[in-house]
């Protein structure tokens, strides 16, 4: 990657006491007709792994800190290092605030999911800026596959 290229997040006291880390966001589709005969987790597993080869060497020798990937779907899934994120960001927040952790990763998750589900609408209907074409989509050609076939019942976050 170019050396010059910017990582879209960083932060310091996340992994360690004075530690900086630095991110880099992804989120995909996985009901994209490139995902379709794939294991959720092997797609997570691949963006995963082009972000650390894209960043991770350079943000270790160039800026002296931690790299971690965070990858997203837009069905509200996330990446194992993305969980451990939000896991830790969940902990440091629960122990400073004297709030239960449950609540605290359960807001976070909520936040979470509608931040995801703007940008799929914001993608699917665009913003609300001037436009210079308006392309109406009907909506029964709209695919929102925010649950993936075959799951039903209660889900639990682990």
């Amino acid at each position: 990657t170019e050396e010059r290229a910017r990582l879209d997040i960083s932060a310091r006291g996340l992994w360690g006491p004075f530690q900086k880390t630095m991110f880099d966001v992804r989120i995909f589709h996985p009901n994209a007709d490139t995902y379709k005969n794939r294991d959720i987790k092997s797609v997570y597993s691949q963006h995963e792994n082009v972000k650390k080869r894209d960043y991770e060497q350079r943000v270790i020798q160039v800026e002296k800190c931690s790299f971690t990937p965070h990858v997203y779907s837009t069905s509200g899934g996330m990446a194992p290092q993305a969980q451990a994120f939000h896991k830790r960001i969940a902990e440091l927040i629960a122990e400073r605030t004297n709030e239960e952790y449950r609540d605290v990763i359960s807001i976070m998750r909520t936040k979470l999911s509608f931040a995801l589900l703007k940008s799929v609408l914001v993608s699917v209907r665009g913003s609300r800026g001037k436009s210079s074409h308006k392309r109406e989509i009907p909506i029964s050609e709209i695919s929102f596959n925010l649950i993936p076939d075959g799951l039903t019942g209660d889900f639990t976050f682990s």
